[in-house]
């Protein structure tokens, strides 16, 4: 996991609000952060094709839990949804893609699209984050941090320097909280209540439960290992 500058993290003149999708069930993208994916199925490698010949985004959807229950080729997916920019790219021999993929906004799906693309296309309404009052965010930043500082304290094979780097960035508080809900092994189903929360304190005050409740697993399972930073997500 590593934050990327905030060029990078910005949507290409003339964003017509029309997106790719790339369904996953294991996986929720958020702004700010990097994502290393392999794209293997061939819907996939068009959707990557596509976009790198056009405006080189593929915005990142949560299928909700149950799916394979319900033999679906086009899963129920959350409505919240995270756009993101591929920063760099390796094509392999036999047609599959290793990519770099850089969170840039969070967005609502307002519909999808019919199209002749093999996969699914939505048109999107691009979220912003709401700061209600910012009385409560110094402190509840304070809280986050130390709180986060506490499991990694708990958990093996984390690279600290690179926490500590991390940590002492003075990234924006929306960002910030975002990066530590992708890194402390919260499941999918909490950091997509994350991605869906753009109203800063209720976006902190959950992060923060969600490191309590980490907190305590791990002291009950003291034997857990997850590293950091997280590695690649296949599709």
């Amino acid at each position: 996991m590593s934050s990327s500058n905030q060029t990078n993290q910005s949507l290409p003149d003339g964003f017509a609000n029309e997106v790719r999708l790339f369904p996953l069930p294991n996986l929720v993208l958020f702004p700010g952060v990097v994502q290393a994916l392999h794209l293997f199925e061939p819907r996939y490698r068009t959707l990557a094709a596509d976009a790198l010949a056009a405006d080189e985004l593929i915005t990142m959807a949560f299928i909700k839990p149950d799916w394979e229950l319900k033999n679906d080729e086009n899963p129920e997916i959350a409505q919240t949804v995270c756009v993101g920019k591929i920063l760099s790219h390796t094509l392999l021999a036999d047609g599959r893609y290793n990519l770099f993929l850089v969170g840039t906004k969070r967005a609502r799906i307002v519909t999808e699209l019919l199209h002749d693309t093999p996969y699914r296309m939505a048109e999107v309404e691009i979220l912003e984050d709401v700061l209600a009052g910012s009385s409560e965010l110094d402190g509840l930043r304070d809280q986050i941090i130390e709180q986060f500082r506490s499991l990694a304290m708990l958990r093996t094979g984390w690279n600290h320097e690179a926490l500590d780097q991390f940590l002492n960035d003075d990234l924006p508080f929306g960002q910030l909280v975002d990066m530590i809900c992708y890194s402390c092994g919260a499941s999918p189903i909490d950091q997509q209540r994350v991605l869906e929360a753009t109203e800063l304190g209720r976006r902190g005050r959950i992060v923060l439960d969600l490191l309590q409740t980490q907190i305590q697993s791990q002291q009950e399972q003291s034997s857990a290992n997850q590293d950091f930073p997280p590695g690649f997500s296949l599709n």
